[in-house]
């Protein structure tokens, strides 16, 4: 092999080394943060606010809220990619009118069809006032969510930026997701556990290892020859 290609191997694992560096180490990352969120979910989750307090909070994540409202008709919306004991779904996300704006409830996990072109088929949300009571999450939105890449006809969502939401429901959405309670209680409300983002960051580095001793074992080979 000449030195050029020797150089361009020499430089593509770098380059490979450099990325795989990185997506490990923002693995740690989310693993760090999702450990913040739980424990601030083990300190909270005892404590229920009404809506105005946790307008006011900087971070309500975790908090329990009460609050009554009015589901719009026609606003079913469904969170896509949510997997539950293995199984893909979705989570099925309405909005309520509130006396401080539209709050998206994160109403729970409904099974994907075999046929993907299919959404779950769902009773209309109740009519008249109701009283909820459930978790406040975050926003969440994918780290590769692309804007505009939705089609605003489809019912299927990525994610739960406000803004999109208001954009689907036209009007201002409140900065969190109400999730309600469940039989059996309530599940830490993270999508990935920080075990899981740290199993992936020990991923990346291995494969960096592995990288690195293939092409030593090449170089060697290249000199001794």
């Amino acid at each position: 092999m000449s030195i050029g290609k020797s150089t361009g191997l020499l430089m593509l694992t770098l380059g490979m080394t450099a990325l795989m560096l990185t997506m490990g180490v923002w693995q740690l990352s989310r693993a760090d943060e999702k450990r913040q969120l739980l424990q601030e979910w083990r300190e909270r989750s005892d404590i229920e606010l009404e809506l105005h307090e946790a307008l006011a909070l900087h971070s309500s994540f975790g908090y329990r809220l009460r609050v009554g409202g009015l589901y719009l008709a026609g606003g079913d919306l469904f969170l896509d990619n949510q997997i539950r004991d293995g199984r893909v779904g979705y989570r099925l996300v309405r909005p309520l009118q509130t006396s401080f704006g539209l709050l998206a409830v994160d109403t729970g996990w409904w099974p994907a069809a075999a046929d993907r072109g299919l959404l779950p088929v769902v009773s209309p949300p109740p009519e008249g006032t109701v009283a909820l009571s459930g978790v406040l999450i975050r926003p969440w939105q994918p780290p590769l969510a692309l804007d505009g890449a939705e089609d605003p006809a489809s019912r299927r969502i990525a994610g739960l930026d406000p803004a999109a939401l208001a954009q689907r429901w036209g009007q201002q959405v409140l900065p969190f997701v109400l999730r309600l309670e469940q039989e059996g209680g309530m599940a830490p409300p993270v999508v990935m556990g920080p075990e899981r983002h740290l199993g992936y960051a020990v991923q990346w580095f291995a494969m960096t290892v592995a990288v690195w001793v293939a092409a030593w074992c090449f170089f060697r080979r290249r000199h001794e020859t």
